[in-house]
């Protein structure tokens, strides 16, 4: 073999390694929005490279779709064991990078073709270096293509698919996964008919057509569907809202009730004093101590357990601190309502109805516990709310909102109107997780 034979054969063989960590790095960029941790995103595209690799580097040669097919499975193995939520999506990224990465790499096969018929001139095949030179120049370029189309294709894909953080259903991955089984289908079509007929000009063009439109096709169904999701989402967001003012309400007309009764109370103070007296003055005593338990006993269930200087938080705290009572749950209050602000009610029933439902939801350990603390410093109003959580909290990089596992349609939303109601007072949410403890602090400007 002479080195012109050599240099061509090594060029061959490297060019088809790069092209297959080329697109171990393209899943890794792929899968990385939706996987908390960077790492999990890298070692789920390190897997795919180095195993296509071996794949290829060792014999006995196996089919090209298996091969593919095996290194993807690997991959989709390696995002389970990293992170087992969600399995129904990385079922969806796995399906739609196979699709995308064989119709990438088909179009860019395409390209070659047209290249082919420059480098196999006969009158260049006998200019030995001149000849490797453009092969390899060829070959360079068919990289960079094939690299840019699927690099492309998967930015497209995770830039119209915005429910990363949500859990997908089986019915949303069979309507995602279509396009692209779809795509791989007609690929191996058209593959099986060239190979047969052995044609070639108009029919590559054909093919290249027909990959390029199953490409736009997996974007176009998941535009589609992210505008579904989104409109199910407001309209989940509007029910949720909407049963929040219903409980309201609710609450208002218990407290109209419990003034009410206390008015009755206090306009019968007098007449309860002087029966008091009454019985004091005839020398029973006994009566009148079981007479004043009584009174007291009336009072102490009219009076709040909870005071917070306003009527709709401490139905809302006295209703929640039932509630983790009821669960053996610790519940600790030091939640004042500031005073002469510009801050709604409502606004902040919001916010503590959906913070203490995620902690009641969330909490958990062998002395489980909710507390609440606020304070006001000049015109910022800081609530803090941590409840104790035994396990890790993963928040999402793009609105730092924590992810969930929640199945349905209304998961999510009501840490949504939570942010909603921080940006309305120029304010924001954080999560934090200290230990097994986590904390979510929400920041109002109310001055």
């Amino acid at each position: 073999m002479n080195p012109v034979e050599l240099c061509w054969n090594i060029t061959s063989y490297v060019s088809i390694i790069v092209q297959l960590i080329v697109a171990g790095i393209c899943l890794g960029i792929f899968v990385s929005p939706y996987m908390p941790g960077g790492s999990k995103a890298v070692k789920a595209g390190a897997v795919y490279g180095v195993v296509m690799t071996v794949l290829y580097i060792m014999p006995p040669r196996i089919d090209n779709i298996l091969a593919y097919l095996i290194g993807t499975s690997a991959a989709f193995a390696v995002m389970c064991a990293e992170d087992r939520r969600n399995i129904n999506q990385k079922v969806f990224l796995s399906v739609t990078f196979f699709s995308l990465r064989w119709l990438s790499a088909s179009m860019a096969g395409i390209m070659d073709r047209f290249f082919d018929v420059v480098l196999f001139n006969p009158g260049l095949a006998a200019r030995a270096w001149l000849h490797y030179g453009l092969y390899a120049a060829v070959r360079i370029l068919s990289i960079l293509f094939s690299f840019l189309l699927l690099l492309l294709s998967v930015k497209a894909v995770n830039r119209a698919y915005e429910s990363k953080d949500r859990y997908m259903e089986r019915r949303e991955l069979v309507m995602l996964s279509v396009p692209s089984l779809s795509g791989i289908a007609g690929y191996a079509v058209f593959h099986f008919y060239q190979i047969k007929s052995e044609t070639t000009g108009f029919y590559d063009a054909l093919c290249f057509l027909y990959y390029l439109v199953s490409v736009m096709a997996v974007l176009v169904i998941t535009i589609i569907f992210q505008n579904w999701k989104t409109s199910q989402e407001e309209q989940s967001g509007h029910e949720l809202l909407e049963s929040q003012i219903n409980t309201i309400k609710t609450h208002i007309r218990e407290i109209e009730k419990l003034y009410g009764d206390i008015r009755s109370l206090r306009h019968d103070m007098g007449n309860h004093i002087q029966m008091i007296e009454r019985l004091m003055e005839t020398g029973n005593s006994a009566e009148a101590s079981a007479y004043l338990g009584r009174l007291k006993k009336e009072w102490k269930e009219l009076t709040p357990e909870i005071r917070t200087g306003n009527p709709v938080t401490d139905m809302i705290l006295l209703e929640k601190k039932k509630e983790a009572g009821m669960r053996g749950i610790r519940f600790e209050c030091d939640f004042r309502y500031p005073e002469n602000t510009k801050l709604d009610a409502f606004d902040v029933s919001v916010i503590l109805y959906n913070a203490l439902n995620n902690c009641m939801e969330s909490v958990n350990g062998e002395k489980p516990y909710i507390r609440i603390q606020a304070f006001r410093k000049n015109s910022i109003f800081m609530l803090i709310i941590s409840n104790s959580f035994e396990g890790r909290l993963f928040t999402n990089p793009a609105d730092g909102l924590p992810y969930t596992t929640k199945k349905g349609s209304g998961h999510g939303i009501g840490l949504k109107n939570m942010l909603r109601v921080a940006k309305k007072y120029m304010g924001d949410l954080s999560f934090e997780q200290n230990g097994n403890e986590v904390m979510v602090g929400i920041m109002l400007q109310v001055a």
